[in-house]
């Protein structure tokens, strides 16, 4: 039979459980992986020449490779995204590991910032890899109350605190002269009229149907000029990184081009970012593998995502970032886990 009939079918049952076997077996040890060992480790009713000659078949599918010819076989990027989908449905998750990202988001205090921080280092902790959070656009937050502070020469400081948490403080400046008094009625006018409604819904409708209503009691124009300058400018999404230390422990990650571009990951996030954004495109877990990122600076590495909700709208991602031979049974619930914990947490402080 020539190769490329066999690189088109499927995997029969006898060389998929030998491929699993072979994926978790480099990922335990890191060491390529000989048919001899191999037979009498994992009990297989094969003899060692039957098993070289699966892990040939299995090699020329694109699923193994043999980095030297007197070494054992070790899984491609093909071989880890087969073994990746055949966990998607079958994996569990250890209990005491759901419960510690539970407590450590219960236990932090209720500002993001920090909670994202924690978020991060928890899910470093539990993989003993980098952990990434992708924050929420600010657009699709809830206003809660609205704060316009008068500073020097006609600049007022607009503090916009959402349901959430956030707090946005963007400055303003008036062309006319404005009183703290005043503006403590704009403040209580834009929360009465505001308050509840997302960021983005407050750009796109609210403000310019509240322009055609008319008030005695104050310059509702004025008031609503100044909501529209604090609002006019949509910050992006930040991104924490925690655990990269981590990684400087795995040997392939510690090669020179490999280590340089995780170096340069923490110093400038806008590349990472832009992978991370991608994702949250989809529900449920995503798993980017080796050559399927294409970005240079992540080269040699696999990222494992999930989208976190407010509601039922995707607003960030949390993951984890390792070498392609990370532990993918306990990092993809691990992470699925966390993006449903997180989403629920959202959810209600949205409430």
């Amino acid at each position: 039979m020539n190769t490329d009939e066999k690189i088109d079918r499927p995997l029969n049952e006898r060389e998929a459980a030998i491929l699993g076997a072979i994926v978790y077996e480099y990922i335990t040890t890191g060491k390529p992986v000989g048919s001899r060992s191999f037979v009498h480790k994992y009990s297989f009713t094969l003899s060692p020449a039957t098993m070289r000659n699966v892990m040939y078949d299995l090699e020329m599918m694109g699923y193994l490779m043999q980095p030297h010819t007197s070494a054992g076989r070790v899984p491609t990027d093909k071989g880890y995204r087969y073994y990746v989908d055949s966990l998607l449905d079958t994996y569990e998750f250890v209990m005491n590991e759901k419960v510690s990202v539970r407590e450590e988001l219960i236990k932090r205090e209720m500002q993001l910032d920090k909670i994202f921080s924690s978020l991060t280092r928890t899910i470093s902790l539990a993989s003993q890899y980098a952990g990434v959070v992708l924050t929420p656009r600010p657009d699709f937050t809830v206003l809660k109350h609205i704060e316009l502070v008068l500073l020097d020469n006609n600049e007022i400081l607009a503090i916009l605190v959402t349901r959430n948490g956030i707090v946005i403080n963007k400055k303003v400046v008036v062309s006319t002269n404005i009183t703290q008094d005043e503006l403590y009625r704009f403040s209580k006018f834009l929360t009465g009229e505001l308050g509840g409604y997302s960021l983005f819904e407050i750009k796109k409708d609210m403000l310019e149907s509240l322009r055609e209503e008319q008030s005695t009691e104050i310059d509702t124009a004025m008031a609503l000029d100044i909501a529209e300058l604090a609002l006019s400018e949509s910050e992006d999404p930040d991104l924490y990184i925690d655990g990269v230390q981590n990684l400087l422990h795995i040997p392939e990650m510690i090669e020179a081009d490999r280590l340089k571009g995780l170096l340069s990951l923490v110093e400038e996030k806008k590349v990472l970012r832009g992978i991370i954004e991608k994702t949250m495109e989809r529900d449920g877990v995503q798993t980017l593998i080796g050559e399927e990122i294409t970005e240079a600076e992540v080269s040699g590495c696999s990222i494992v995502t999930s989208s976190y909700k407010i509601g039922n709208r995707r607003v960030g991602v949390v993951g984890i970032i390792g070498p392609t031979r990370m532990d993918y049974k306990k990092v993809v619930p691990l992470v699925e886990y966390t993006g449903k914990i997180f989403s629920d947490f959202l959810t209600k402080m949205s409430k």
